[in-house]
This record gives structure tokens, C-alpha cells and sequence, in this order.
């Protein structure tokens, strides 16, 4: 068993094809987007940490959608079967995607993915893991940092998986030029 947090944050490269991550990042320029918030589940409230400065989110559905869904699901695999934990006997499954748009001057707060907002319907549960991947690499500042200082790169194509626990804090700097895109997915 590791015994560094850090340990359970892997990044796993060129999980999207090169020609899939750019026709996302073509059909997420027609998608509408809305400024990212986040919820208080002892307020009830929704608001953005960093107001005006917070990065934007869509939950539309691209042409590329399914493909990139069953890049994350072969990653989500890969990490299990790495770390082989004897007493995980499973998941549920994973959300859809979420995509993330840092405009220039967009940040994202710090926060960790323990969401008990998201799963509503017939889906229930709390995510064990988080799956971002990057979808393009033409902008500048950006970068993904965990446990306050430790930098985290992964290119166009790759994903990081890492607990969705408040063990995890994390953050994406201000874009200083060009467009971040990114999508997401939670293990529950």
C-alpha cells in the first residue's frame, strides 16, 4: 500500500487521440457555457468563489462525447487495476462529462470533489475519484496544483485521476493567455 497521498494522483498520457481532442475543442467553441459555482450543502447556496474570475462549464453534448467517455472508462480501469485495492470491490460507475473553459483572466478556486450535489435522480452516491482531462495545450498560466504548492502537468490527450476526498484540494491557476479547455468525470 502507498503511504503518500501524492501516490494516488496518476496522470495517464495520451489517453485521447490527438484528432478527437480537436474536433472537442472545435465543437465546445458552439456550445453555450455558464460561470462555474460551488455548492454549499449546509447553505444550500450556490456561488462562485473567485466571482467574476471563476472559469466557465457546459454539460451539452458534443459529437465526440461517447468516444472520449470510453477513453475515460479505459482510464479508470487502468488506475484500479495499477493500485489493486483487495477491499474495493467495485463502482458504480462514472458521470457524464463535464467540460471546463478557462478564459483568460479564469481561475478555479480551491476546492476538493466530495459533490453530494450532482447525483440526483436514480444515480446516488459520492465520488471516489476524479477524472480530468486536458483537451488542448494553445494558452498559457493554467496550471492544475494540488496540496497547496505541487504543480501538476498533463498535455492535450492526458487525464489525472485522483480521490475525490477532502484529502485532494485543488485548484487551476489564472489562464494569462488563450483558452483552457478540459472535461471532467467522477467515479462514485
Amino acid at each position: 500500500m502507498k503511504k503518500k497521498l501524492e501516490d494516488y494522483v496518476v496522470i495517464i498520457k495520451e489517453v485521447v487521440p490527438k484528432k478527437l481532442y480537436n474536433k472537442a475543442v472545435k465543437e465546445l467553441k458552439e456550445v453555450s457555457w455558464q460561470q462555474h459555482y460551488f455548492y454549499s450543502h449546509k447553505t444550500g447556496e450556490r456561488n462562485a468563489l473567485s466571482k467574476e474570475k471563476e472559469l466557465d462549464f457546459s454539460f451539452d453534448y458534443i459529437s465526440s462525447h461517447d468516444e472520449i467517455m470510453m477513453c475515460v472508462w479505459q482510464s479508470i480501469g487502468k488506475y484500479l487495476e495499477y493500485y489493486q485495492f483487495p477491499w474495493y470491490n467495485g463502482w458504480n460507475g462514472h458521470s457524464s462529462l463535464k467540460y471546463n473553459k478557462y478564459k483568460k483572466g479564469t481561475l478555479m478556486s480551491e476546492h476538493c470533489d466530495h459533490i453530494q450535489d450532482m447525483f440526483e435522480g436514480e444515480r446516488r452516491g459520492i465520488p471516489v475519484l476524479s477524472c480530468i482531462g486536458a483537451l488542448n495545450d494553445d494558452y498559457e498560466g493554467g496550471e492544475f496544483i494540488m496540496f497547496k504548492d505541487k504543480k501538476y502537468k498533463f498535455n492535450a490527450g492526458d487525464i489525472i485521476i485522483f480521490p475525490s476526498n477532502f484529502l485532494y484540494p485543488h485548484r487551476v491557476e489564472e489562464v494569462t493567455k488563450g483558452t483552457r479547455y478540459t472535461y471532467v468525470s467522477w467515479v462514485y
